[in-house]
């Protein structure tokens, strides 16, 4: 039996690989999620001793981790589980990060907030996600700031428990390079703030409209993650990692 975290693109497509093995798997999300494979949907947030313990019950062979990129505490709880087993990472592909004066990468929200202040940003376009709202919160809180978030009441509810202006909320998913243009182009800010999301978060369309309406735009490098992970990100290397092939 296998367990993969999901709840992602990358999530659906180890599924759909899994189905088509016809391999029995767990198919867990934070959340209750519409499942639609033939696995088994689980939700709920896991500790280390939860993960272990349903881990000998069910007899897992293997753990496939296609959470999102920056899920970080999940990626160490996993990684910490003291069985031994095969620890896969199936990963959206990233393509090389951008060498340009108008595009800045930072490892921290920290260091983006000093990145602002020592630049004098005094508007903020954040593409980064609701859950990052609170993260940013000494900036926009002094300056004017939009934020980019899920038309979903989740969503909303995050927003408004952190006190971030209704008025200043945007909603949507990431769009074409003409459609971001066209936005950026509207607010007109002086940064935009986003997350090396890869492909799947459509971070080279975000990229590409920044520099044709010459707006600086900072990226939150995705997180590194422990090598115990075998790190894959096609279809052909995770069936061979799974089937030992």
């Amino acid at each position: 039996m296998i367990l993969v975290f999901g709840g992602t693109t990358e999530g659906k497509q180890v599924a759909r690989i899994l189905d088509e093995l016809e391999y029995p798997y767990y198919y867990s999300t934070k959340t209750k999620v519409d499942f639609e494979g033939k696995g088994i949907p689980i939700h709920g947030v896991m500790t280390g001793s939860l993960l272990e313990n349903f881990c000998k019950k069910h007899e897992i062979t293997h753990i496939v981790n296609a959470s999102h990129p920056f899920a970080v505490q999940l990626h160490q709880m996993i990684s910490d589980i003291s069985i031994v087993l095969p620890l896969i990472r199936f990963q959206r592909q990233f393509s090389p990060r951008i060498l340009n004066q108008k595009v800045s990468y930072v490892a921290s929200f920290e260091e983006a907030i000093r990145y602002f202040n020592k630049n004098n940003y005094s508007s903020l376009l954040a593409l980064s996600g609701v859950q990052t709202i609170t993260k940013l919160r000494s900036y926009w809180e002094d300056h004017l700031t939009w934020f980019r978030i899920l038309d979903r009441d989740s969503s909303r509810t995050i927003a408004d428990e952190a006190g971030f202006p209704k008025t200043k909320l945007l909603f949507g998913y990431p769009q074409t390079k003409a459609a971001e243009m066209e936005l950026f182009a509207k607010l007109s800010p002086d940064v935009i703030f986003t997350k090396e999301s890869g492909s799947n978060g459509k971070l080279e369309e975000k990229i590409a409209a920044a520099l044709a309406v010459n707006i600086s735009i900072v990226i939150l490098e995705k997180p590194k993650i422990s090598n115990r992970y075998l790190c894959v990100d096609t279809k052909v290397k995770l069936i061979k990692m799974i089937t030992n092939e």
